[in-house]
């Protein structure tokens, strides 16, 4: 931040701000006042509306009772005992005609599309009226006479009815209207059912189905404040494909008498957050509330028992949008803002004026850490100003500078240290590659040599004066050839590595340390390396070779550097995995071809370019590792998105 900046903050902070926050904090108060007062007022009218629903639902029940306490509906409770007999009289099309034209008569006091049904008591339709028209029998069945719809053969709506409580008006989903139409899959509305006995047998159930045109008459002409938006969903846990359903939707022009083929569920919207209410809340009813969505709306809500016999609720709610709610309050806060943002402009300028002087110190000062950090080490800071902190900082500047030449010739150092001991360690391996090549023709050739000495001393065809010159000669060869195997033992035994020295020191410092050693490489390409080390391990001590260990964490930070694009992080992480240390180094290079996996570990393979590399490191390290009873494993992230590293040693 500018010294002008700061001096200006100072005075923001100091004397705009604080008037700036006591009008917003006073405005803020009002308008909370305000959204109170609106809210009281919003659920009195939801509260209005919901008994008006509930007091439209209550005469529904009320009329099927009423159906089901009908003379000609206790006439025909004979008929039904019949059919459940399988015992159809001579009357049968006769009384099944009487309570059709009954049914017909309910045009002028139901309001809008109805269904009236006579069930019997294996869950069949014997007789339906729709509005009025009746439907006629076209299912035949084995009992002599047709049903109105289709069979079901549903044991488990069969034991529904069965159940049902006497002399009283239940809600539930009737199988017949999916099975009537894909349409009306998925009716807003429950059935109204009623079961029907004949002297205490229970013979079958009346049913009336609404598709809620008087609801949606209500809600209509209902008024919606702030021209809020009308929501009513259903929340129904024990029938899966009801809960959330949407009943009435102003948002989507949904109706309660809409026919429709696909649900549409609150969950799928941005109002799923009154489902999550409704399942958490520790009543039954939710008390009206207010709950914000995604949309910059606000939902006041409140939730009522349309049917006494379910545990099913319907949660109504009024989405209003907050710039209508805070619309009166918008317009005062805009001119405290601009009130603020003129002073801050004045104060921009004043300090613009009071602060360049002091800030030309720190720009030269800026410019000599640009130019030390792009490669000129040989800035100096002046020291001498008329402002202490400036003049201090200056001398902390040349003591930094300082401090990291020194560092910057201690790693040119480590590196040339770490290149000389890649070159030997390539020599060593090509020596032992050669030596192994050559001594297995030696050992051939010195079998052979013992095998012809041992023939010609036992061949009687020639003389002890014919042998002699021969067996001088092969045992020249064979003295030449222990020779030439000397030799190559010699050259193998340059080969081996040290062994590693054990000694006990602390993981943390050690992956400190070892990091400390690279990190100068990843700056240079603007890499970032994050250490994360478990806190177990802060005191956990580790048993081994510190500085082979060293050199093949050193080898894999580079190789993660080298790999990664610059600006990004390449991540260290130790954990404990029973009792075993886990040190993984994840980069986020393009990661190791398919091919190259298996090769990574040969001497002398690299994927690098021309002189930046040349394929040891991996072997080297990995003998380190089994020297140490440990393992090192080295693949390819997820989705080709850089590599990890994984070394394992037992603690």
């Amino acid at each position: 931040m500018r010294i002008q900046t700061n001096i200006f903050l100072w005075g923001f902070l100091a004397f705009v701000l604080p008037l700036t926050a006591l009008a917003l904090i006073a405005t803020y108060y009002s308008q909370a006042n305000y959204l109170e007062d609106t809210r009281k007022n919003i659920d009195q009218h939801l509260g209005m509306l919901s008994s008006e629903i509930e007091r439209r639902l209550a005469a529904d029940r009320a009329l099927t009772y009423g159906l089901a306490q009908a003379p000609a509906i206790h006439e025909f409770l004979a008929v039904l005992d019949n059919i459940s007999q399988q015992n159809i009289g001579g009357n049968f099309n006769k009384q099944i005609n009487a309570v059709n034209q009954f049914f017909e008569g309910f045009q002028a006091i139901i309001p809008g599309t109805f269904f009236i049904r006579i069930l019997d008591n294996q869950g069949n339709t014997v007789v339906k009226v729709s509005n009025n028209l009746r439907s006629q029998p076209v299912y035949d069945n084995l009992q002599g006479f047709s049903y109105v719809e289709q069979e079901l053969n549903n044991p488990i709506f069969i034991t529904q009815l069965r159940e049902l409580p006497q002399d009283e008006v239940s809600s539930m989903v009737l199988p017949h209207n999916k099975v009537q139409s894909a349409l009306l899959s998925h009716l807003s509305l429950l059935d109204n059912v009623i079961p029907l006995y004949h002297q205490n047998k229970w013979v079958g159930a009346l049913s009336l189905t609404l598709l809620g045109e008087d609801l949606d008459k209500i809600l209509n002409h209902a008024i919606r404040p702030f021209d809020g938006s009308l929501l009513i969903i259903e929340t129904n846990p024990d029938i899966k494909n009801r809960h959330g359903l949407i009943l009435f939707d102003d948002m989507q022009k949904l109706r309660f008498a809409h026919a429709r083929s696909d649900a549409k569920y609150l969950q799928d919207t941005d109002y799923s957050p009154l489902i999550e209410l409704a399942q958490h809340n520790d009543t039954s009813i939710l008390s009206p509330s207010v709950v914000s969505t995604q949309k910059n709306n606000t939902l006041y809500f409140t939730e009522m028992t349309p049917y006494p016999s379910q545990f099913v609720n319907w949660i109504m709610a009024l989405s209003i949008s907050d710039a209508k709610l805070n619309q009166p309050y918008a317009k005062i806060r805009l001119t405290i803002w601009s009130v603020a943002g003129i002073t801050l402009l004045i104060g921009l300028i004043l300090t613009q004026i009071g602060a360049r002087r002091v800030t030309r110190a720190f720009s030269d000062l800026i410019l000599n850490f640009k130019n030390y950090a792009q490669g000129d080490h040989s800035q100096i800071a002046i020291t001498e100003h008329c402002v202490d902190e400036i003049k201090d900082l200056g001398k902390a500047f040349n003591e930094m500078t300082n401090t990291l030449n020194i560092a910057h010739k201690d790693r040119d150092k480590a590196q040339q240290m770490m290149l000389q001991s890649s070159k030997l360690a390539s020599i060593g391996q090509m020596a032992a590659g050669i030596g192994h090549e050559i001594n297995n023709p030696l050992n051939n050739i010195l079998s052979y040599a013992k095998l012809t000495i041992r023939n010609l001393e036992n061949n009687p065809k020639l003389t002890q004066q014919d042998k002699q010159p021969l067996l001088s000669d092969l045992q020249s060869l064979r003295e030449e050839t222990l020779r030439a195997s000397d030799i190559v033992k010699g050259i193998m035994n340059f080969a081996r590595q040290v062994p590693p020295h054990f000694t006990e020191f602390n993981i943390k410092d050690w992956l400190e340390s070892s990091i400390a050693l690279v990190q100068q490489s990843a700056s240079e390409k603007f890499i970032h390396l994050n250490l994360e080390i478990n806190p177990d391990l802060s005191e956990q001590q580790l048993k081994g070779d510190r500085s082979q260990l060293q050199q093949v964490l050193v080898n894999l930070l580079l190789n993660a550097i080298y790999a990664s694009k610059t600006d990004t992080t390449v991540h260290v992480n130790a954990s404990i995995n029973n009792t075993q240390i886990e040190i993984s180094i994840i980069d986020n290079g393009a990661g190791i071809k398919a091919k190259n996996l298996d090769l990574i570990f040969d001497p002398f393979f690299s994927t690098k370019g021309q002189g930046h590399g040349t394929g040891l490191g991996l072997s080297i390290s990995l003998g380190i590792i089994q020297d140490h009873q440990g393992e090192l494993k080295i693949n390819n992230r997820t989705g080709n998105n850089g590599v990890i590293a994984k070394i394992i040693l037992p603690l």
